[in-house]
């Protein structure tokens, strides 16, 4: 028994070091340098050893996309512990949001194939993303109990927003410093959560 947890525990160390791996050489040169045969010279391993844990660098990249949504997931949840009030709770998670994109940046580039992160896999298929936009869905509708169809609406808008402005702020960033645009952003997210009531 103890050989097989053994086995199971050395399986997970070099499946995380894989994807940790693949986020390093994004960070140092960008998603388009990211392959499965840098990754196994990187870890001194050998290419088909990689492929055994993902058969191609479209599945590393959703496992990536899925570990960024669950990260929020997490986040959210632990947040809609924390407040009682709408409110408050969206904006928060709005903060949220704003700080993943912030601090987990090669993350956030393959969650929505940014900067030649592209990976195929539908983002509309992925599990993590549906939990994330229920949440989202929940307590919006604490806000204002209406359709489901009104509620998606909603929680498009939020999105596109909270997005959008997170996007801006990467492409002009050496145009307006980030301070200035997270400001923009707080901004904007707490006008939009006021305008919900």
């Amino acid at each position: 028994m103890e050989v097989v947890e053994r086995k199971q525990r050395t399986r997970e160390q070099t499946r995380a070091g894989i994807l940790h791996t693949a986020k390093d050489i994004a960070r140092r040169e960008g998603w388009q340098a990211v392959s499965i045969r840098k990754i196994a010279d990187a870890i001194d391993y050998s290419a088909p050893v990689v492929y055994d844990y993902f058969d191609s660098k479209d599945s590393l990249l959703d496992e990536i996309r899925n570990e960024g949504f669950r990260h929020l997931r997490t986040e959210y949840e632990r947040l809609v512990k924390l407040y009682r009030d709408p409110e408050k709770l969206l904006y928060e998670i709005s903060l949220v949001q704003w700080q993943f994109a912030m601090q987990q940046v090669e993350l956030y580039q393959v969650m929505y194939n940014l900067e030649g992160a592209n990976c195929t896999a539908s983002l509309a298929e992925s599990e993590e993303i549906k939990a994330v936009n229920e949440i989202v869905c929940r307590i919006i509708f604490a806000f204002i109990p209406k359709s489901a169809e009104a509620i998606r609406r909603l929680y498009f808008e939020w999105w596109a927003t909270s997005h959008g402005i997170i996007m801006l702020g990467f492409l002009l960033r050496h145009q307006q410093p980030l301070e200035s645009t997270e400001q923009i952003y707080r901004e904007t997210m707490r006008r939009f959560v006021r305008n919900l009531r």
